[in-house]
């Protein structure tokens, strides 16, 4: 019998095209999890340990059989996309879904694999702390949460009528679960958040791990299973390192010599492909594919 196991999803970021376009549908992409973890029920029994919902990918840690949990991934990517046929009114269906995961295999990976993903947002450039970003687990993280029984109420003080519209769905998500005035699912109601703590030694552990740069080792995992990473965290890490190291974050400052030294450090940080780092860089792909790949060059 299949023994559960952590798991680490994530979809490719979409070049072109969002996943989540508001925060309506960010706040429909929370409570799906919910709602999908619901409808497996005990007989596929999977739990949420840590999540991040960006604007073009996604990220997921998952305790359960492997079979589980590709339920759980293929029931969110389908209903993610029934929700937006019939409610996106900016964003639309059609997206070109590219999922892979890859087990999590001892503490100290697990460990790293939370910090990479709540670390997301703060990566991609975003001005807020990982604990400030709404649509991630970070915030449950070490957090008093004792204020969200002031300001929610049960999911069952609300019609069973109403249930339905809110989550786009006929299933029962439990009355005493907590939903917050914008009609979010305080998510440490179905986040093992608790679990997530305990792989820590204390609150100043859970920093320094939060602190590490912890995206190379990661990174590096995700492309050897063709998942790229999209375009604005590569971007934004470009942008650290010429700052740090030439005083100017705007590639087209900088001389073509300092551009190809970034594209090398890029190349060995994160492990993506040379056509997007000549992108992030602003060089031709002929004149640093010979220097970063000199068998194809």
């Amino acid at each position: 019998m299949e023994k559960p196991h952590y798991y680490h999803y994530a979809t490719e970021g979409l070049k072109e095209d969002t996943l989540f376009a508001s925060a309506v549908e960010f706040i429909a992409g929370i409570n799906r999890i919910a709602v999908c973890l619901c409808r497996l029920g005990p007989d596929h029994p999977v739990q949420v340990i840590c999540f991040c919902l960006m604007d073009n990918h996604l990220h997921f840690i998952l305790y359960g059989t492997e079979e589980d949990c590709d339920l759980f991934i293929e029931s969110y990517k389908q209903t993610t996309e029934l929700w937006l046929r019939h409610h996106g009114e900016v964003n639309g269906p059609g997206k070109s879904w590219r999922i892979g995961h890859w087990p999590i295999r001892d503490r100290e990976r697990l460990r790293t694999t939370i910090a990479y993903i709540h670390r997301n947002p703060t990566a991609a450039g975003m001005a807020v702390s990982p604990a400030g970003y709404r649509w991630s687990s970070a915030s449950l993280v070490f957090t008093d949460s004792s204020w969200v029984r002031l300001y929610g109420k049960p999911v069952d003080s609300i019609s069973l009528n109403a249930r339905k519209r809110l989550f786009s769905s006929k299933v029962q998500v439990p009355g005493e679960w907590i939903l917050l005035p914008d009609g979010l699912i305080w998510p440490g109601e179905f986040v093992n958040y608790r679990l997530m703590e305990r792989q820590f030694d204390s609150v100043q552990d859970y920093q320094f791990c939060l602190n590490k740069r912890v995206e190379e080792d990661i990174n590096l995992e995700m492309r050897r299973s063709a998942i790229s990473l999209p375009d604005g965290e590569i971007s934004a890490r470009a942008r650290q390192m010429a700052e740090k190291l030439f005083g100017e974050r705007d590639m087209l400052r900088l001389n073509a010599q300092q551009r190809l030294y970034l594209a090398r450090l890029l190349k060995k940080e994160t492990g993506t492909s040379v056509k997007q780092i000549a992108r992030v860089v602003r060089m031709k792909l002929t004149e640093i594919e010979p220097i970063l790949n000199p068998r194809k060059g």
